[in-house]
């Protein structure tokens, strides 16, 4: 469960493998209300991507980023439901490869290398 207790500040996100997309944008829509610093650690993959580009957000320099194609409403639904919370050339390289990776592999990339292609994600100090 990702919803922010208030006395905990910044807001860890850690190791977090993803899951439903449906239910990480409750929480996402729940950390953006909130306002609060969150930090991405370790990995973060699938679902959990939305979360780097929330205004509140910043992605640790060791993290991890990765990607696989929507597992849930197979197909160009799940798909643009997720590029939705993606920008740049992320978004474009999400829809052009990325998506068709199956749920079992996944492409990984380091939080320095997923700036490089989203200069408007933040990097935690």
């Amino acid at each position: 469960d990702r919803r922010p207790a208030p006395d905990v500040i910044p807001y860890v996100i850690r190791d977090d493998g993803g899951g439903q997309l449906i239910s990480a944008e409750a929480d996402r829509a729940r950390l953006y209300a909130w306002g609060k610093p969150v930090e991405i650690r370790g990995y973060c993959a699938s679902a959990c991507v939305i979360f780097t580009t929330m205004p509140n957000a910043c992605v640790g320099p060791k993290a991890r980023v990765g990607f696989h194609g929507s597992n849930v409403n197979l197909g160009p639904i799940g798909n643009q439901q997720m590029a939705k919370y993606l920008r740049g050339a992320v978004k474009a390289k999400y829809l052009a490869e990325w998506q068709f990776i199956p749920q079992d592999q996944m492409h990984w990339m380091s939080a320095r290398d997923y700036k490089v292609l989203d200069p408007l994600v933040n990097i935690c100090k």
